[in-house]
């Protein structure tokens, strides 16, 4: 009976800290998606989409020999030299000896949604908290010449989750919680991963919330906000013919400078609370051999406040719009 319990507590010990093996075809025929969050002019020197390096940095982190992948890739020894060198001058691989290793985050299917089990807690904690805050949010509103407009309700999921928790405020968290520059990859810094997508699901990857620009000048920007910016939801990305929510110049300073610190000390307190969890998890999963932490955390935090928004969405207090997306327009002069 000993032996039973050693070798079922080794299989389970052993299922937490790998994921599925995957061969070459398995990995081509999967779909994954490159994220990157930037700001300014750091913008990516490499377009890891092209020439199938999403594919070479994915089957590397399945561990895959190289000769095998460059062989289903159709890859000679020149190409094969090209882009490897290419990666490691942007940083997105290192070699240490003779293995090569991706250097970003890496989110599988199987990983994203381990990572999605071990958000519950902590997701919960700041859905609580934030509902306390409420109150203060729904006064900041009517302060805004934006109420005149729309009923709180109907701008709560763009509050509530896109400027609290995403837009808004996820510079706060690098600053206040990371504490530490973007990785310097070929001269600019930019956080960069790839996402795996279930091709049965009609959202992004794992559900995750975010922004896109549709549109921008010197005085107005356009943009969307959710998870179904997907080739699935046909015209998502047009705003034409679409309930654009309008925020005046002085809607926007509420918003990007005012509306955030509401929550941000609260946030800041449940971050710093929780930080040995969250360094358990990124040593567990085994990121640490392919990223330092703040970048697999700046991904994380996706995770984290997208369950968050669903936790307040089940609750009542977010009304998520019936497309699952948001356009709104900010006047910045």
């Amino acid at each position: 009976m000993k032996i039973i319990k050693l070798l079922l507590l080794v299989s389970i010990l052993a299922s937490c800290t790998t994921e599925n093996t995957r061969n070459i075809d398995s990995v081509i025929e999967s779909t994954f998606e490159m994220k990157t969050i930037s700001k300014g002019n750091n913008h990516p020197k490499i377009d890891i989409s092209q020439d199938s390096l999403f594919i070479f940095l994915t089957a590397l982190h399945f561990d895959i020999p190289i000769n095998e992948i460059t062989s289903k890739l159709n890859w000679d020894k020149e190409e094969t030299d090209k882009n490897i060198k290419s990666l490691i001058e942007n940083n997105l691989l290192v070699k240490n000896e003779n293995k090569y290793t991706p250097n970003l985050g890496i989110f599988t299917i199987e990983r994203g949604n381990r990572l999605i089990e071990k958000t519950s807690t902590i997701a919960n904690e700041i859905a609580d908290s934030l509902i306390g805050k409420i109150s203060t949010v729904k006064k900041m509103h009517h302060e805004m010449s934006v109420s005149r407009r729309y009923e709180f309700q109907e701008l709560s999921f763009f509050y509530l989750s896109n400027i609290i928790l995403d837009m808004a405020q996820i510079n706060n968290v690098e600053k206040e919680f990371l504490k530490k520059e973007r990785p310097l990859r070929n001269g600019v810094r930019y956080y960069s991963a790839i996402l795996e997508k279930d091709s049965s699901e009609i959202t992004e990857p794992f559900r995750l919330y975010g922004n896109q620009g549709l549109w921008r000048s010197d005085s107005t920007y356009i943009g969307v906000y959710g998870n179904t910016r997907t080739e699935a939801n046909i015209g998502w990305n047009s705003y034409e013919n679409k309930n654009v929510h309008y925020f005046s110049k002085s809607d926007l300073d509420f918003i990007v400078n005012k509306m955030p610190e509401i929550f941000l000390p609260t946030l800041l307190n449940i971050l710093e609370r929780n930080k040995p969890y969250l360094l358990s998890v990124y040593k567990t999963l085994e990121f640490e051999n392919e990223t330092s932490f703040e970048e697999f955390f700046i991904w994380w935090y996706h995770f984290i406040y997208s369950e968050t928004t669903d936790i307040l969405i089940r609750k009542g207090q977010i009304s998520k719009p019936e497309s699952g997306l948001f356009y709104y327009e900010l006047k910045m002069k």
